[in-house]
């Protein structure tokens, strides 16, 4: 029996929402990854999905209220900023320029989501 993409990409079944005006592109590299994305474009109005790590692209309709909010539901959150971050990242919220490039932010993603995920043990391959 054949392996899943989640399986042969060591992702599992990892769910992560992507709240983005314009991201096709990621959404796109981070479904190849095998991660399951729920994406949208306005901030949610029914509350946190249902996901294992939230990546939050700072923007005109989008403020740093919703990464706060998914923080606080214990979601761990990718936040892309459209500058330099002036605060520092912490394990459950990494904060990155959007000068990072896409292959490069799927890279540190996964490395998040197994973080997350328990994976915390540094797997040399």
């Amino acid at each position: 029996m054949g392996e899943t993409a989640a399986q042969a990409n060591g992702n599992g079944s990892k769910r992560v929402f992507l709240l983005a005006a314009r991201q096709s592109d990621l959404r796109g590299l981070l479904e190849e990854a095998g991660f399951t994305v729920e994406a949208q474009r306005q901030p949610p109005r029914d509350g946190a999905p249902d996901a294992d790590l939230a990546i939050v692209f700072r923007g005109r309709l989008i403020g740093r209220h919703q990464a706060v909010a998914l923080h606080k539901r214990g979601i761990p959150v990718v936040e892309v900023l459209t500058s330099e971050p002036t605060t520092p990242s912490t394990a459950g919220w990494l904060r990155l320029s959007n000068r990072i490039s896409k292959p490069d932010l799927v890279q540190v993603i996964r490395a998040v989501a197994d973080w997350a995920d328990g994976d915390r043990a540094s797997n040399a391959e």
